[in-house]
């Protein structure tokens, strides 16, 4: 069989695996990167020279540091801090919730954050006897939108950034003023879209205190010279993460430098961390390198990327415009990580076709996936895990109702940052 066509149906089929659930998508692409290799689309020189070990580097390195401020009790600390500061309002509520979702996404794991966002929002509006999902859909749009800000802000940016040797600074010059334009528009849309739950209650402040003193944000503090010291590493480790071009530095060395320094500071048992480390996401990561590889050893990317390029005409505007609404509708039914791996490639290609700078075509797929993903509930894993947090709390929702909302935010918030990037980059 044309080894093109093979690892197309590897490919296809491990895609169909983890779409449908019909297996843990870690071990689907374990087996896909083994049946390349096994079936000899790949030898095994190339499946280990396709994968990213940088990008698996800094995303080692920042799930370390992530967990350690989790264990420290900081993510909910700094969401009972917000609460208080908005004086139980519910629209203040939504907007400083939704805010703190994008900031935090945008230089920590997405998932994490939504796991206490979630969490917490479920919590506080139990009390103030309000609808908790709107707002939980409105920070998982958020949390997407953060997430596109930075470099390390989600996995596909890792991948896009080391890859493409982009660095963090380039990332906040380019996607976040987008990214922040983008949530404006998204806050605007939910707010006008649920009108009605955001008018003026009567909410006796001192009594809800009273009664919930596990509202105290100190109480949420597990180890506070713990905090402190991670906090103060991650401060180090973004800075280092600005200057790392300058410095000369690999960002993979720099996120492991961070967490060597967290485990020696914290005098913390390796085991302690090792378990809180999301390697499931690692290991999949690296398997999905290898299957990305295949494809691209096949020459099937290449041949992708002519026919984008042949259907735009070179001409920028439209290139641009297409890449960035392609990959917003495939992220809405695919995990937006195996795309992003998938489309560095294609992206290398074009510019190299087309003469257009790969780094802009980057930052327009990026913002393109992320925001995408936003529209379905099963398009990035943050909407997963934060609806699957909902769930636990025996809250209901439905595809219809989640769908109803998050396509047309995603839709205006694509018309926007289409002309932005069109106006900024192009």
């Amino acid at each position: 069989m044309d080894s093109s066509l093979l690892a197309l149906i590897i490919f296809a089929a491990v895609y169909a695996v983890i779409v449908f659930d019909l297996a843990d998508r870690t071990v689907a692409v374990i087996v896909g990167a083994l049946l390349m290799v096994g079936l000899g689309v790949l030898s095994e020189s190339q499946a280990i020279a396709a994968i990213h070990w940088e990008a698996i580097g800094l995303i080692f390195g920042m799930f370390v540091l992530v967990a350690a401020l989790s264990e420290s009790g900081f993510f909910r600390w700094i969401g009972l801090q917000t609460l208080r500061a908005t004086n139980f309002d519910l629209l203040k509520i939504f907007i400083s919730f939704c805010g703190l979702a994008a900031f935090l996404s945008a230089f920590m794991d997405c998932i994490t954050v939504m796991v206490f966002m979630a969490s917490l929002t479920v919590e506080v509006c139990a009390i103030l006897k309000a609808p908790p999902m709107p707002i939980i859909f409105a920070e998982i749009c958020s949390s997407n939108i953060g997430g596109s800000a930075t470099m390390v802000g989600d996995p596909p940016n890792v991948i896009v950034g080391t890859e493409l040797n982009l660095t963090f600074i380039d990332f906040v010059t380019h996607t976040a003023p987008i990214a922040m334009v983008a949530f404006a528009t998204i806050l605007l849309f939910f707010r006008f879209t649920y009108r009605r739950m955001f008018e003026k209650r009567n909410i006796d402040v001192e009594k809800i205190i009273e009664e919930n003193k596990h509202l105290d944000p100190f109480s949420a503090v597990k180890d506070i010279k713990q905090m402190r010291m991670a906090l103060m590493v991650f401060a180090f480790t973004v800075t280092l993460l600005i200057l790392h071009n300058v410095l000369d530095m690999l960002v993979a060395y720099v996120a492991i430098l961070g967490a060597a320094l967290v485990i020696l500071l914290g005098r913390r048992k390796m085991d302690d961390l090792i378990q809180k480390i999301d390697w499931r996401t690692i290991v999949f990561l690296a398997g999905l390198f290898v299957m990305v590889g295949g494809l691209e050893n096949s020459g099937l990317l290449s041949s992708f990327a002519h026919s984008l390029t042949g259907i735009s005409g070179r001409d920028a505007h439209l290139l641009a415009t297409t890449l960035l609404w392609l990959v917003a509708a495939m992220a809405a039914l695919f995990d937006n990580i195996p795309l992003a791996a998938a489309m560095v490639p294609v992206i290398q290609s074009i510019s190299s076709t087309t003469g257009i700078p790969a780094d802009k075509l980057a930052y327009t797929a990026t913002l393109g996936w992320d925001i995408g993903g936003n529209a379905t509930p099963i398009g990035a894993s943050t909407n997963i895990v934060a609806l699957a947090v909902a769930e636990k709390h025996n809250l209901q929702y439905s595809w219809k109702e989640y769908c109803r909302v998050a396509i047309p935010a995603s839709l205006v918030a694509l018309v926007v940052i289409n002309l932005l990037i069109l106006l900024l980059f192009f």
